[in-house]
């Protein structure tokens, strides 16, 4: 049997909301986001992925009509976006 090395770490950002109920969704299916996302990558790894263009969603389109219109919020150095993205879980 041939062991595998993993020696990639990948980190993420994502709301508590959106980890909880992926969390709730993904252990009905027995499986850990860590196990979900490696599953994801070596799909995407072996071309076996349709992918999505997230820049049709609702939710880009409204991004960037906001960046078209001068409406975006400029934030400053990485500190300033760390504390911008803390804030995102308190609304």
């Amino acid at each position: 049997m041939q062991h595998i090395i993993k020696s990639k770490v990948i980190t993420t950002r994502v709301t508590q909301d959106i980890y909880d109920r992926a969390k709730t969704n993904l252990a009905k299916m027995d499986l850990t986001i860590s196990e979900y996302v490696r599953l994801s990558l070596t799909k995407a790894a072996n071309n076996e992925v349709k992918l999505i263009s997230f820049l049709d969603t609702r939710e880009a389109q409204q991004a960037k009509y906001e960046d078209q219109q001068h409406m975006a919020e400029t934030i400053g150095d990485t500190d300033d976006f760390e504390k911008w993205v803390g804030n995102l879980d308190k609304d």
